[in-house]
Formats: structure tokens, C-alpha cells, sequence
């Protein structure tokens, strides 16, 4: 028998993207560890250098995202709509320069870049399939 409150839906769903976080964590430490104890050392160091690509990008783009909706709902934002477009074009500019340089150097290496850039759609994926499992838990 469980003494806790049930928490309401709204509460939920707003700690969905501190979730998102912790999964890209534990699945770039479990992917890192699968790298060096299975693939060569540029697999590992190019899936290293990808998700911490992965993971500034996505803090960027939530930054991004805030202030363009403080620009959008506030007409008092500090921020330039261009330079936000701008910023958020440089990010896979960056990623794609990133990709050429390891490819230059390493085919593997760029696998593992590969693998470390996609962690954030399987740390959403893992979100996914919580959301499902507690809607699907709430509606028996």
C-alpha cells in the first residue's frame, strides 16, 4: 500500500524535461562505458565529444526557446528575433563542422559522434514510454 499523494497530471508533465535530462545522462554514461569496454578508444572519444555536442545544444535550444517566448507573449524582450534565428543556425553549423573534422580524422570516431549527437531523441524516447506507462497505470 502506497502512502503517497498521487500527483496531479500538470505537476507530471512539467518535470518532464528535468527527466529528459537525466536520461540523456545515464544513457550517455551507459553508452560511453559500452564504447570502451566493447569499441575501439576513437568510438569512445567521438561518442564522448557527440554528447557533450548533444547535450550543450540541447541546453541551447531551451534557452532559445525561452527567449523566443518571452519575445513572442512579452513585446518588451531584450533579445532580436533575427540574432535568435541566427544562434539557432550556428548550433548545426557547429555540429556539422564538428562531424566534418572527426570524419577527417576517423571513420569510428565519427560512428561514435553519430551515436553520442542522437542521444537526446532516445533520452526522449525513454520519456515517451514513462508518460505512456503512467497514463496507461492512471486510466486502470
Amino acid at each position: 500500500m502506497s502512502t503517497q499523494a498521487p500527483i496531479s497530471e500538470d505537476a507530471f508533465l512539467d518535470r518532464a524535461l528535468t527527466r529528459i535530462r537525466k536520461y540523456f545522462l545515464a544513457l550517455a554514461a551507459i553508452g560511453l562505458i559500452a564504447c570502451l569496454a566493447t569499441l575501439r578508444w576513437a568510438v569512445a572519444a567521438g561518442f564522448l565529444l557527440g554528447a557533450l555536442v548533444s547535450y550543450w545544444n540541447q541546453r541551447w535550444l531551451e534557452h532559445a526557446i525561452k527567449l523566443l517566448g518571452d519575445r513572442i507573449t512579452q513585446q518588451a524582450s531584450k533579445e532580436r528575433g533575427g540574432l535568435i534565428v541566427f544562434r539557432a543556425l550556428l548550433r548545426y553549423i557547429l555540429i556539422a563542422a564538428g562531424a566534418y573534422v572527426i570524419f577527417s580524422v576517423s571513420l569510428a570516431g565519427l560512428y561514435g559522434f553519430l551515436g553520442g549527437v542522437l542521444l537526446p531523441f532516445a533520452s526522449i524516447a525513454c520519456e515517451v514510454a514513462v508518460e505512456v506507462f503512467v497514463m496507461l497505470r492512471r486510466e486502470t
